[in-house]
């Protein structure tokens, strides 16, 4: 195994090598995954294949739609980012503080939340907004925020842990979907969304 630094973490990254693994790291770079922490399901080359979701960070996800998100067959790079749906966090709590869904409101200090689309978030909780339905006044990047909000809290916003910072939540919402996922790049609302359905899938939209 060959240990590679993650740009996007400052833990290091175990890639198979060519000896060990019978993929070049040629192949492994051309696909942009040398250092990307993806989760590849085992019975397809397809990145984010199968039930459930997969938690890649914005910079792989843009190395992945280039290579038609997908991997050499039965490789896996791990990742074992905190990454949570809204429909996870409406039932649970872990590693938040107490009663903090309910008692947060999601434009607040203490969230970095601020805008207001025609007026549809005044006086809502975090729990209200992950329970929300359908994309009025773009309800639904609301919940996906919320999550990856409460996905970074539970474990103290830890940039190894995280898929997206409290920071970038800030960012993405206050932006409303218009925002720079890594430097260089600029995302539009219509690419932030592409990028939580391709994560979590169509269905949690």
């Amino acid at each position: 195994m060959n240990e590679q630094r993650n740009p996007d973490q400052t833990a290091p990254v175990l890639v198979p090598s060519a000896d060990t693994a019978g993929v070049s790291r040629r192949r492994l770079m051309r696909a942009g995954l040398a250092t990307a922490p993806v989760m590849a399901a085992l019975k397809s080359n397809t990145v984010l294949a199968g039930g459930g979701h997969s938690c890649i960070r914005p910079s792989s996800f843009s190395s992945l739609t280039a290579a038609q998100m997908k991997l050499s067959a039965g490789r896996v790079v791990k990742s074992n980012y905190k990454c949570e749906s809204h429909g996870y966090w409406v039932n649970h709590d872990n590693g938040l503080p107490r009663n903090f869904k309910t008692t947060t409101k999601f434009l607040s200090s203490t969230t970095g939340f601020s805008q207001n689309p025609n007026g549809a978030f005044s006086g809502l909780t975090l729990q209200q907004v992950l329970e929300q339905g359908g994309n009025q006044s773009n309800a639904a990047l609301a919940r996906h925020v919320a999550a990856a909000y409460l996905s970074a809290l539970s474990v103290n916003n830890v940039s190894s842990m995280v898929w997206l910072t409290k920071q970038q939540c800030q960012a993405i919402w206050n932006g409303q979907g218009v925002w720079t996922p890594f430097a260089g790049t600029t995302w539009n609302l219509s690419q932030t969304m592409a990028y939580f359905e391709k994560i979590y899938g169509p269905a949690f939209l």
